[in-house]
């Protein structure tokens, strides 16, 4: 089937009806790696925009919970969604360690079998998904998106295999973006060592 004809067949649904949206751990106090700890705990810092997020090394932050986190965990094909703020941003998990928990600023989307969650992930960063995202926000300090509310927002659905590509696609604009910028701030640093230069050579000869 052509393409344009598998995307013709999206369908919108409610958050709720294609994923399970769980609320994340309450930590009480400061959040501090513990050298016994027994949970590793996911922030928005290890996360990068637009890209699947897989544990690495340097993201060791482990905590040793006093009660029961199963309802909390983290697993491969999650989302996890900032519902604090105005920066409402969605990530899809590729790989964590066995248990990872998510902070309660995190909302852990499980979606079911007709969604992928590269998919949700992608979806709910585009504009359209944001705009809505942010008439759902309550709260003028810290705005908050809250749980009850989200889980009614609509998501367009086309077929799984239309889901996963987009996915895919989703993720390589992303990494494009990231090394685009990664190359304009290392020319800028180039610039701006080349100015310096430059002006202290000048210094130097009018001295």
């Amino acid at each position: 089937m052509h393409r344009a004809g598998r995307a013709e067949g999206a369908h919108a649904v409610r958050l709720n009806e294609c994923a399970e949206v769980l609320p994340g751990f309450s930590i009480a106090g400061r959040l501090e790696h513990d050298l016994k700890g027994t949970h590793q705990v996911v922030i928005t810092r290890h996360l990068t925009d637009g890209v699947p997020y897989s544990y690495d090394a340097s993201h060791k932050l482990r905590i040793m919970p006093r009660r029961d986190t199963t309802p909390y965990e983290v697993h491969s094909g999650d989302v996890l969604f900032m519902s604090r703020g105005t920066l409402n941003r969605a990530w899809v998990v590729a790989e964590v360690p066995d248990p990872t928990i998510a902070p309660v600023s995190l909302y852990i989307l499980r979606p079911r079998e007709s969604l992928d969650g590269g998919y949700l992930a992608w979806y709910l960063n585009q504009a359209p998904a944001q705009g809505a995202i942010g008439q759902l926000r309550t709260g003028a300090g810290t705005p908050l998106v809250q749980r009850d509310a989200f889980q009614t927002l609509n998501v367009l659905l086309p077929p799984l295999d239309v889901q996963r590509e987009i996915a895919t696609l989703g993720v390589l604009l992303a990494r494009e973006r990231d090394l685009r910028q990664r190359l304009a701030d290392a020319t800028g640093r180039a610039h701006a060592a080349l100015g310096a230069n430059i002006i202290e050579t000048l210094r130097d000869h009018h001295a």
